[in-house]
């Protein structure tokens, strides 16, 4: 169970210490908050970061990893951890939310534990808790010994965001890799695709810049909303097609590392010979074949295909559609 906040007070401080690094990470799940960017390096004691923190998306209705090459979903993926040991000290960085932001983030922080440690917390010179305020990391207490990737975005995510706070607090990005562990494997080609609190947006994130990539608006939502989306909706939006857009990324040499050439030929309507939507419905590409369970023109055939296709995102997207048009 995630700990209960035993006072009244109307914010809390969260310890982050890998992607909640890197600016604007925090943003994407609760909007702006008090104090904007603003936050209190620290050091928490006791603890190193490790990368033993594992989910498998094979079956996930909201997140997945995918590989860049093919946009085939990831199985088990490593995240970042704390893990006890003792003398040790890993550092990250306090951010002050409103307690009625907990359940968004705990929502984000699925698998995780939210655990108060404020108790433990040594700050770089200069920096202190407000006075009465409790502090909270998030802490997978089933960690998974056998090996999992790390993806290199995820990875660098943390470590380009210790660099950037380093930038104003002395030591803090040799600190970071002092009290990190190495990932045994980082994978290169993973992104993060994810639904949104409204269930009717499906989003990539780019952990270059914590922006939001929009892939596709649904027309029905997917399931029951969990949250207010208004902090995704605020963040910098690329819609996808103009993010795909052809005509934007020649020569073929261009094309994004990120997107198969011939998933964004289909997405962007260009596919030689062929016809949207039925091309999408019979592509080898989930993403594509979702997109087609949303287009008006989509045959009826092609949806009974579509609502027992093997991936669950489909299926689930082609059944409601189905339900709406009867």
């Amino acid at each position: 169970m995630t700990p209960s906040i035993g006072n009244t007070a109307s914010h809390v401080y969260i310890f982050g210490y890998q992607s909640m690094l890197a600016s604007g990470s925090l943003a994407t799940t609760i909007g702006a908050h008090a104090g904007g960017e603003d936050y209190l390096p620290a050091r928490l004691h006791g603890y190193r970061r490790t990368w033993n923190a594992v989910r498998d998306f094979g079956d996930n209705p909201r997140k997945r990893y995918v590989h860049t090459a093919d946009w085939r979903v990831a199985g088990r993926v490593a995240f970042a951890n704390l893990s006890v040991a003792a003398g040790a000290a890993v550092n990250g960085v306090c951010h002050r939310v409103a307690v009625g932001q907990l359940d968004e983030l705990d929502f984000r922080e699925q698998g995780y534990k939210r655990m108060q440690v404020d108790a433990s917390l040594a700050f770089y010179p200069g920096y202190a808790l407000e006075a009465g305020l409790a502090c909270y990391t998030y802490i997978d207490p089933q960690p998974d010994p056998r090996a999992a990737p790390v993806s290199r975005a995820y990875y660098d995510m943390g470590r380009r965001g210790a660099e950037a706070v380093g930038r104003h607090t002395p030591g803090f990005a040799a600190d970071y890799l002092a009290s990190t562990e190495p990932p045994r494997e980082l994978v290169e080609d993973l992104v993060f695709v994810f639904f949104g609190a409204d269930g009717r947006h499906l989003w990539l994130l780019d952990e270059t810049d914590s922006s939001l990539v929009l892939l596709l608006r649904f027309a029905q939502p997917q399931f029951a909303a969990s949250a207010d989306a208004a902090p995704e909706l605020a963040r910098p939006i690329t819609p996808a097609l103009a993010w795909l857009d052809l005509r934007q990324r020649r020569p073929a040499s261009d094309v994004h590392h990120r997107i198969p050439g011939e998933m964004a030929r289909l997405l962007a309507g260009e596919a030689d010979g062929e016809e949207n939507p039925e091309a999408l419905a019979n592509s080898p590409f989930w993403l594509c074949r979702l997109t087609a369970t949303q287009e008006a023109a989509l045959s009826s055939d092609s949806l009974r295909s579509l609502a027992a296709d093997p991936d669950l995102w489909v299926r689930r997207a082609a059944q409601l559609r189905q339900g709406n048009d009867s």
